[in-house]
């Protein structure tokens, strides 16, 4: 009953809601620094979709591929970049989305029409990512939403069957820093959930929100952190559903800091930019439904684009790099990966915020069994946003 509440009041509000000013115990000398990273699941499962609109039958051949490449690409060793991106900017507090499990299971049972979860891990982004920091004297705590848990099957010709089952769980992650205080305020998914049909199947890709309030230096500060839906074409069924997420968001968030103010960052992969205007959806069953994007929603809700508040900047461009994030000559063509700040009773003084992993110098050597021996990868195909936030006392 309480999520449908919030939702109705997320739907009611849309894009007119006036952000209340906040009031939070303020210390001597506030500020934050915060940081927002995509880390890539590691290849284009869309592909499994476009198969399973086209021809289903090859949809276990479409998903070894797609595994192979998510594979290719390499997270043990993207995950010692973006750890030096972490080490260097040393932000008390980083939101990860696509932080992936990869589960195999053979011979797989996702055929036999009662198939059990596939539970041998194959890769934990997370466990890695965290390993890496630690090596390098960097220790975080880690605050969890359980997003798209998809199973699909795989040809394996080492399977008896020839079959394995192919698990992907997706999660965003909230990442404080040792030594500061931080209590989880907000888990949830969204009521609003993509639905698409793989070869008959339904299937979910769900994705979630979560909260945290931080103590940075005297000053707690509501952190939130998520992955709105895919940006895919104008007028397309994401952008309804990306929209719809993003009033479920603000709707929430404005009902939190109404019955418990805090000054509150939204740290995201919007898939969302400034140049994206309003247009109509086709959604089945529905028809044309009028869509806002999320940037414009959060421009109306009153929040303030940390990139834009700085006394100098450029594009500030974070996506995207192909699908193998290999090519040195890519270029990114959009600014989807942004800090949202409420306003609130702390009057900004500053903000300096730096892209991270653009540069061909953050490519790292891909060690992966087969590859070429000059074979490079970018950390992730979004480059992270790191945005130190100062305030007046």
């Amino acid at each position: 009953m309480k999520r449908k509440l919030l939702f109705f009041i997320a739907v009611v509000v849309g894009v007119m809601i006036v952000v209340a000013p906040l009031s939070s115990a303020v210390a001597a000398d506030p500020k934050i620094n915060a940081m927002t990273r995509n880390l890539y699941l590691g290849a284009d499962i869309f592909k499994v979709v476009e198969a399973a609109q086209t021809d289903p039958d090859t949809i276990p051949y479409v998903v070894a591929d797609v595994f192979q490449t998510a594979m290719y690409t390499n997270f043990p060793a993207r995950a010692e970049a973006i750890a030096d991106e972490i080490a260097r900017y040393k932000p008390q507090v980083v939101g990860l989305q696509e932080v992936s499990t990869y589960f195999i299971q053979t011979p797989g049972d996702f055929m036999d029409g009662n198939p059990t979860p596939a539970e041998d891990v194959v890769i934990d982004f997370y466990t890695v990512l965290d390993a890496a920091l630690k090596a390098r004297g960097m220790e975080y705590d880690a605050f969890t939403v359980d997003n798209a848990d998809i199973e699909v099957p795989m040809i394996n010709p080492s399977s008896p069957t020839f079959l394995s089952d192919v698990r992907l769980v997706d999660h965003d992650v909230i990442l404080v820093r040792k030594g500061h205080d931080a209590v989880e305020v907000l888990n949830d998914n969204y009521q609003a959930q993509l639905v698409i049909d793989l070869g008959g199947i339904p299937v979910s890709f769900s994705r979630g929100y979560l909260a945290v309030d931080v103590d940075v230096k005297g000053t707690t500060y509501r952190v939130v952190n998520t992955h709105l839906e895919v940006r895919s074409a104008p007028r397309s069924v994401f952008r309804v559903f990306q929209s719809w997420q993003m009033q479920e968001l603000l709707g929430t968030v404005y009902y939190m800091n109404a019955l418990d103010p805090k000054p509150t960052l939204l740290i995201a992969d919007w898939n969302s930019s400034s140049e994206d205007v309003p247009d109509m959806g086709y959604v089945p069953g529905m028809g044309w439904v009028p869509y806002t994007p999320p940037y414009m929603q959060a421009v109306g809700a009153g929040y303030l684009d940390s990139w834009l508040l700085q006394d100098k900047y450029d594009d500030g461009y974070t996506s995207g790099f192909d699908e193998y994030v290999s090519d040195p000559d890519a270029e990114l063509t959009s600014r989807i990966d942004i800090i949202w700040l409420a306003p609130d009773t702390l009057t900004l003084d500053k903000v300096s915020a730096t892209v991270v992993g653009e540069e061909e110098i953050d490519m790292v050597p891909n060690t992966y069994p087969g590859a070429p021996e000059d074979a490079m990868l970018w950390p992730s195909d979004h480059a992270g946003v790191v945005a130190k936030i100062k305030f007046l006392e």
